[in-house]
C-alpha cells in the first residue's frame, strides 16, 4: 500500500465519527493541551490521519496542525500550493491531496475556513473529499472550486517499502477497550495484552482444576 493509499485509509477509519470530544480531539490534545478536545476539529483530523498512516513527515513538515491558516502556508513555504480553480483541480488535485475551503470562495490563504482531504478528483473540477468536523462529523463531500480556496499535495512516495518490524510495533489499530472505550494501540502491544489475559485465565484454570482434583480425592 502506498503512502497516499495508508493516509486515506485511515480517513475511512473515522467516517461517521461525529461529536466532541472524540478520538481524534483527545489525540491531539494529549500533545498540545485540553483546549483542543472540544475545538473545531477539521485540521485535528488531518493530523491525526497523517500520523496514523505513518505520514506526519511530509503532510505535517512543521509538526501538528489545527489551525488551517497555517497548515495552508506550510505547503506554499514548499512550492506545492495551487489556488483552488476549476482547471488546478482537474490537472493537479491527487489522491491524499490537502484541500482548503473559504465558503465567501476567495482564493485567499488567510480566509481559508475549513480542511479536508482529497478521495477522489472527479474530472470536471469538483473532488470528492474526506473531511473531519463538517457538521461536526467526519463525512464524505463533493466539493467545487467556488468553495476551494487551494490545496497542496503532500511528497507521498510513490512506491512504499514496508519494514514489516516498523508496522508491528508502530502501526495502530483501534480497539473497544469496553468501559474504557475505544484505545489506539500497535499490533505487538495488542498481542501483548491478548497474551498477558490468556495467562491470567489460564492460571485461574489450574487453581479451579486442582481445587477439583482434591475435591475428587476427598469423594475417592
Amino acid at each position: 500500500m502506498t503512502a497516499a493509499a495508508r493516509m486515506l485509509a485511515e480517513a475511512r477509519r473515522d467516517l461517521g465519527m461525529a461529536g466532541r470530544p472524540n478520538a481524534i480531539t483527545k489525540d491531539y490534545a494529549s500533545r498540545n493541551g485540553a483546549e483542543f478536545l472540544r475545538a473545531p476539529w477539521c485540521d485535528m483530523s488531518v493530523t491525526h490521519w497523517a500520523r496514523q498512516s505513518g505520514n506526519a513527515d511530509v503532510v505535517l513538515p512543521r509538526g501538528d496542525r489545527a489551525y488551517t491558516v497555517w497548515h495552508a502556508q506550510d505547503g506554499e513555504r514548499l512550492g506545492r500550493w495551487y489556488k483552488g480553480t476549476a482547471a488546478n483541480l482537474r490537472e493537479h488535485a491527487r489522491p491524499g491531496a490537502i484541500v482548503f475551503f473559504d465558503w465567501a470562495g476567495r482564493d485567499d490563504i488567510d480566509a481559508i475556513d475549513h480542511v479536508g482531504i482529497v478521495e477522489k478528483n472527479l474530472g470536471d473540477g469538483r473532488v470528492q473529499t474526506i473531511e473531519g468536523n463538517t457538521a461536526d462529523a467526519c463525512k464524505r463531500r463533493v466539493r467545487a472550486s467556488n468553495v476551494i480556496a487551494g490545496f497542496w499535495n503532500p511528497d507521498y512516495p510513490e512506491e512504499d517499502d514496508v519494514d514489516v518490524n516498523d508496522v508491528w510495533h508502530k502501526a495502530k489499530v483501534r480497539v473497544n477497550k469496553g468501559q474504557e472505550g475505544e484505545k489506539d494501540i500497535s499490533p505487538a502491544a495488542y498481542l501483548q495484552e491478548i497474551e498477558t489475559e490468556q495467562d491470567r485465565i489460564k492460571s485461574k484454570l489450574d487453581a479451579l482444576s486442582d481445587k477439583l482434583d482434591q475435591v475428587l480425592a476427598r469423594l475417592g
